[in-house]
């Protein structure tokens, strides 16, 4: 009898074994890698022989590069909407109609609706541990400042590490602003309007030509000083409302801080990685290079040849050989499929706060 319990235990843990070996077999694992606004000629695969990335350009090598491979949308919010999703971004109401497209608030009420059917929550079906770590710029909440209708969380990943929103220059001091010319436009000519006409009352009134009531002038003086409040409120306070670091639901870090940014989001991805070696897992880690703000660790800024996107964009480089390097401490390489993209091209028109063109690299034409 003990024998026969012996035999028939050997014969179950075979058969365990097996099944396990059969279901890693079929189910790899899957490992996103997202730049942000990155050109096709910032990379040496794709031609670049100043910008150094060994690590992207070895995924090249080694796998297939795909030279028809085409964004849905030139702009973050659609693109990375149709990404998750396989579809058009207007069929799930992720096209706007208006100048921005994107974006750019934390209390925007928009977002990925929750009945979509994306990837991570197919892939999460399916046993999968799923991970977003990085930029998401999918919306966050609908009708309340919790209820995360539009939080990755909503869409099939079980762990979340990163900015709700997204990069902008307002969220880095010293970098100038998004908003500057589109409020010069759309708030100051009416302030201007507004004080003018507030200083021509009070002229008239004083020289006697027309009487004005006090209540008019006193609309006029609540007016524009509202409105340059509004004004200073918004600049002062957005870093603060709209640039933070989350983990899952909570609020980390409150602004953002850029030091080592990209250090910690890939030793999130690596530890995502290394407690998940038993069992397929989805990571979609979704870069904040080579969006302006541009930034890059002590350790990279200022060795590229090509300022501080050049360091950038070699920084991100570093970071998937990490993620590539933690394949092979664990012996994974074989049994996870790797994919690098951008979620559109570089942003070709970006101009810095000092005039220099921030968007991209395409040898003598930068920019």
């Amino acid at each position: 009898r003990k024998k026969m319990k012996l035999l028939l235990f050997l014969i179950i843990y075979q058969c365990t074994i097996n099944s396990f070996k059969t279901q890693s077999a079929s189910n790899p694992n899957v490992i996103l890698l997202m730049a942000d606004d990155l050109g096709i000629g910032d990379l040496g695969c794709y031609g670049n022989r100043t910008l150094r990335t060994p690590n992207i350009d070895r995924l090249a090598e080694e796998g297939v590069t795909l030279t028809q491979h085409i964004a849905a949308s030139p702009l973050c919010t659609p693109s990375r909407a149709a990404f998750l999703t396989g579809r058009y971004p207007i069929r799930s109401g992720m096209a706007a109609f208006s100048r921005v497209g994107v974006f750019l608030f934390s209390a925007s009420s928009g977002g990925l609706p929750s009945e979509e059917i994306t990837f991570s929550k197919l892939l999460k079906q399916r046993g999968y541990a799923t991970a977003l770590i990085g930029k998401w710029h999918l919306g966050m909440n609908c009708e309340s400042n919790n209820d995360f209708c539009h939080h990755p969380l909503s869409h099939g990943f079980d762990y979340f590490y990163g900015l709700p929103v997204t990069n902008l220059r307002d969220c880095r001091p010293g970098q100038g602003s998004v908003f500057l010319k589109g409020v010069q436009k759309s708030l100051m000519i009416p302030i201007q309007i507004a004080g003018i006409t507030l200083v021509c009352l009070a002229i008239v009134q004083y020289i006697g030509l027309l009487k004005v009531p006090f209540q008019v002038l006193g609309y006029c003086l609540v007016i524009t000083a509202l409105s340059l409040a509004g004004l200073i409120f918004f600049f002062y306070h957005f870093q603060h409302l709209n640039c933070f670091l989350m983990r899952d639901h909570q609020i980390i870090q409150q602004p953002l801080s850029y030091d080592n940014l990209t250090q910690r989001l890939t030793k999130e991805a690596v530890q995502f990685i290394g407690r998940n070696t038993d069992a397929p897992f989805l990571l979609v880690l979704s870069y904040l290079h080579v969006h302006t703000a541009l930034y890059a660790s002590k350790t990279f800024k200022g060795k590229s040849k090509h300022g501080l996107y050049g360091d950038a964009v070699e920084e991100m480089d570093w970071s998937v050989g990490q993620v590539l390097g933690v394949l092979e401490k664990y012996e994974l390489s074989d049994k996870t499929f790797v994919y690098f993209t951008s979620d559109q091209g570089a942003h070709v028109e970006e101009i810095s706060s000092s005039g220099e063109v921030h968007g991209g690299y395409n040898g003598i034409y930068k920019g």
